[in-house]
């Protein structure tokens, strides 16, 4: 079927521009300043057409922890929020870690999920030759840090070899970046303490410090492409930036719980907001604005990971680590950018087309003739309260609930799908 969008401002080359866009077989066929016929036509009047956002930083639980989430909610969860491609990362049971846990992975999503679906492999001590030998592979995860499924990896003989294949299959090193040494003395340091704020003490600024600075050392020697997820902390971010200066190929992300939330929030939220990395300081906050505004973080992932809630409201120590986020993400960079606190542009690239350079998503991240018709339409000027009971994740809670934001997500189109 042949589908129009009439009279919308489309994201095009950086900026907007009033144009139609025809959708043909999932691809955008063309793009005019005059009208187009088709079958269906959408009416965007007042409307901006946005490239479908690509989360590189999910994780929808499935195979085995589907109580928290699957492949079918967490895809709703996403179109919700104008996410059009995600890629899972891979603490589930089994782990990710062999080619055919992997296999696994990817036909449960081609019969479940909604959205364009790729998943990570994680790297173990053990699993460099299945690394070699799988298909199609975009990015490895490496926990350098421990968290959520137990695959912590920090033997740095080892991480060297996995670079030096990293490099050879031209895939991204994802890594968890936080020090387990710094960690342990902290937890050690503030073993007496039950309470939600401790969590930014024990996951320190200076155990994502360390972590990065070590793991750029055995990149430096090796050449291979490194990506530091879920920065949280001025610390890691002059890290981050020290690494680029020396031009070599290091990229890094930040998560809206990191951007939009800070320590003073523990006291209000509770352990629902407990994540790993850790939430910390205003300083912290705004050092990450500054470095997404100025492009020192490339990208901006939801690190979307949910839990039932019961488990959310235990105790600190029993309470997993983990936020929800993908419902969130692109509404909550809106109305920054309504507020004027970041370029729509910048917002645009950081969830859009950031992540398909990144990842080699060659037809995805962009508006244009011969791209994936990969799509959402917004009213800018509509707003709307995020609200915990209308949300479609299974974790049924986000520590955004009640906030009034501006730009409202009416329709997202997934290769030619429309929703909405």
């Amino acid at each position: 079927m042949r589908i129009a969008l009439s009279n919308g401002r489309a994201f095009i080359a950086g900026k907007l521009a009033k144009r139609n866009i025809l959708v043909e077989n999932g691809k955008i066929t063309e793009i005019s300043r005059g009208k187009i016929g088709a079958e269906k036509e959408i009416e965007c009047k007042n409307r901006v057409i946005l490239p479908g956002a690509i989360d590189c930083h999910v994780h929808f639980r499935s195979p085995g922890l589907e109580y928290k989430e699957d492949m079918v909610s967490g895809s709703l969860a996403a179109i919700h929020g104008g996410v059009t491609t995600v890629m899972d990362m891979p603490n589930t049971l089994p782990p990710t870690i062999t080619i055919k846990a992997l296999e696994e992975k990817r036909s449960i999503a081609a019969r479940d999920c909604a959205v364009n679906f790729d998943a990570y492999m994680g790297a173990t001590e053990n699993n460099i030759d299945e690394i070699r030998r799988a298909k199609g592979l975009k990015g490895v995860k490496l926990y350098y840090g421990s968290s959520t499924g137990n695959m912590l990896f920090n033997e740095k003989e080892k991480i060297a070899k996995l670079f030096e294949e990293c490099k050879r299959k031209n895939i991204v090193v994802v890594a968890h970046a936080e020090d387990e040494n710094e960690i342990a003395a902290n937890m050690e340091k503030y073993r007496s303490r039950n309470d939600p704020a401790v969590h930014a003490l024990i996951r320190s600024d200076i155990a994502e410090e360390k972590a990065i600075n070590e793991l750029v050392k055995i990149q430096k020697e090796i050449g291979n492409r490194l990506h530091i997820a879920h920065l949280s902390s001025k610390k890691g971010l002059e890290a981050v930036k020290k690494a680029k200066k020396a031009r070599l190929p290091v990229s890094c992300e930040v998560s809206p719980n990191h951007l939009f939330l800070n320590d003073a929030d523990y006291k209000r939220l509770g352990n629902p907001i407990k994540c790993n990395p850790s939430i910390k300081t205003a300083q912290d906050q705004k050092a990450l604005w500054q470095g997404l505004v100025k492009g020192d973080i490339d990208i901006v992932a939801t690190d979307h990971a949910p839990h039932a809630l019961g488990e959310k409201m235990q105790g600190y120590k029993d309470c997993p680590s983990g936020i929800a986020g993908l419902e969130t993400m692109l509404p909550l960079l809106l109305d920054a950018a309504a507020r004027r606190k970041i370029k729509l542009a910048r917002a645009i690239d950081a969830c859009c087309s950031a992540p398909a350079r990144l990842f080699g998503w060659n037809s995805k991240g962009f508006i244009g003739e011969g791209f994936d018709a990969d799509l959402v339409i917004v009213d800018v000027n509509r707003a709307h309260r995020v609200e915990n009971d209308r949300l479609f994740t299974k974790a049924l809670y986000s520590p955004f609930n009640g906030m009034k934001l501006k730009g409202f997500i009416e329709k997202t189109i997934v290769g030619g799908e429309v929703y909405g």
